[in-house]
């Protein structure tokens, strides 16, 4: 029995290896293929009109958020102050993809909430001083597949995450930032809306659900007292 056993065990062994060695064969001509790219082509270039809008809109949101952050800088006297990096990243999308999911103030807000929230926990994380440089790999690791299982994927709050995982900036930094974010969706809209050619944001979800729950709330009171009056 334990030699019939035995042979059983091998002859199952060597079918796994096999089975696992084609697998391995086959994802890696499949990766092989993918590498060497698809036949998607690439997307048109702006004219010149579209470039002169984007222009305008990213230097006057950016010099109205530097101005901002020296005021904010100069009234605390450095304690906080307005973190810009990301928000470059906001209107690259703002101005040059208005269309974009990534670019609507939904994800902008909820992405920049869920992502500086997670980075300024991990922060607290007593990391030593050797050590301290992987909060920037896993506030982003943790943050980036996390907007996408919530649905709002913004490309800017991963840059966001890896900021304020440092340890450096606090929660009053993370306020400030948000009013940010809010500057910028305010230009954005006033600005964008200007060209004939452009649309920002495709949706304002948060209003339009608000609409929609008081539209329902409205048409169940209409139908309670439709019933209330009926003999």
């Amino acid at each position: 029995m334990l030699k019939e056993a035995s042979a059983k065990f091998k002859e199952n062994a060597k079918e796994t290896i096999e089975v696992a060695k084609e697998s391995a064969k086959n994802k890696a001509t499949r990766w092989g293929k993918k590498v060497r790219g698809g036949s998607a082509g690439i997307p048109p270039a702006f004219t010149w009109r579209q470039c002169a809008w984007s222009f305008t809109g990213v230097i006057l949101t950016h010099a109205i958020l530097s101005r901002f952050g020296l005021w904010i800088k100069q009234s605390t006297s450095g304690d906080l102050s307005l973190v810009l990096a990301p928000l470059g990243a906001l209107t690259t999308l703002q101005y040059n993809l208005t269309a974009a999911p990534a670019s609507q103030p939904r994800n902008a807000i909820f992405a920049q909430v869920f992502a500086i929230t997670v980075a300024i926990l991990i922060s607290y994380i007593p990391f030593t001083p050797e050590n301290a440089w992987f909060r920037s790999a896993l506030a982003p690791a943790i943050v980036i597949p996390g907007m996408a299982k919530l649905g709002i994927i913004h490309p800017p709050a991963g840059a966001a995450a890896i900021v304020f995982s440092s340890g450096k900036l606090g929660w009053g930094d993370f306020g400030i930032f948000l009013v940010g974010v809010c500057m910028t969706i305010v230009t954005a809209v006033t600005i964008n809306n200007g060209s004939d050619r452009r649309q920002y944001p495709t949706s304002w979800y948060l209003i339009n659900k608000a609409k929609k729950a008081i539209i329902g709330e409205n048409q169940l009171g209409q139908v309670t007292v439709i019933r209330k009056e009926q003999p």
